[in-house]
């Protein structure tokens, strides 16, 4: 398949969100998921089941693409956490792979999704610009790091996107990853929430459909490059967000304390001026009616 508008590479909970935004606006959008079923999306958008590291299939669905968005990233900071051999194979090397393939068609323009939430490990100042310096600390951000170093030496038209905490409808529990998803489950099924550290953690959480906005406008401006922080721009600690989470859904959050982990960010804020005076784009939901529409849409489901 070719001639795509757009072609996302990964239809996890961000691919998913932006395909359906973008088919919503008239544009070809294709998947490429080596796990979805066909029946499990909506009409309109065509997907095709396989890897990014398939350099054949990838060339025929690029032929023709204007736009590649690359939303795929096998591991989490817990998966891979002191395993760089886990995040090699399950991140960096399918990423080069595809980076390998892409550089045959330097006239496709790339979005890509890094992670403004472990790139610059504990900043210095906050909020923190994109100018700020790589300091990871976990294997997941190094991996990241080193494919935006790669990606500056390709000589690809690309917009980098350094995405904070995203939540939101469509997200799926997922062992380390996504803490507000978690602490909805823990809600709705009365069970302890497992707070690993002691709850002073400083974070950045953004709803789902802010972060498809911002992707959407970027996509839009189809000169801009360059990198771009894409928050809310306000940090919130993890005690916080258990508070905020218990009012919304009415529950109590019972919390069980566990170590801190090793490499996790103690406290991290994106600074969101450049991309907002480049496209225009501002969050437009706040925390808590955020989480509120977020557990609306669990419970439509149960």
């Amino acid at each position: 398949m070719s001639g795509a508008d757009v072609l996302i590479i990964g239809g996890g909970f961000l691919g998913r969100a932006l395909a359906l935004r973008l088919v919503a606006d008239k544009c070809r959008v294709v998947v490429l998921t080596p796990h979805a079923e066909a029946t499990a999306w909506p009409q309109g958008i065509a997907i095709v089941r396989g890897r990014q590291e398939d350099k054949e299939l990838v060339s025929k669905l690029l032929s023709g693409c204007r736009t590649v968005v690359h939303a795929a990233w096998g591991t989490t900071p817990a998966s891979s956490e002191s395993r760089p051999s886990v995040e090699a194979v399950g991140g960096l090397t399918p990423f080069l792979a595809f980076l390998e393939t892409l550089q045959r068609f330097p006239e496709t323009r790339l979005l890509f999704l890094s992670s403004g939430g472990t790139v610059y490990g504990d900043p210095d100042h906050l909020p923190v610009t994109e100018d700020a310096p790589f300091r990871p600390r976990s294997c997941h951000g190094t991996g990241k790091v080193a494919a935006e170093l790669f990606l500056g030496i390709s000589g690809l038209r690309s917009a980098i996107l350094r995405p904070s905490n995203i939540y939101g409808p469509g997200q799926v529990l997922r062992s380390g990853f996504g803490v507000i998803r978690h602490l909805l489950y823990c809600a709705s099924a009365n069970i302890p929430f497992q707070l690993v550290g002691d709850g002073s953690q400083l974070r950045d959480y953004l709803f789902v459909e802010d972060f498809v906005d911002a992707a959407q406008r970027l996509l839009k401006h189809e000169n801009v490059v360059g990198i771009f922080n894409v928050g809310s721009g306000v940090g919130v600690s993890l005690s916080e967000l258990i508070d905020q989470v218990g009012h919304v859904t009415a529950r109590s959050i019972r919390v069980e304390m566990q170590s801190a982990r090793v490499g996790d960010v103690s406290r991290i804020v994106l600074d969101i001026t450049r991309i907002r005076d480049t496209v225009g784009w501002v969050p437009v939901t706040n925390l808590e009616s955020g989480i509120a529409n977020f557990w609306r849409s669990i419970k439509k489901m149960q």
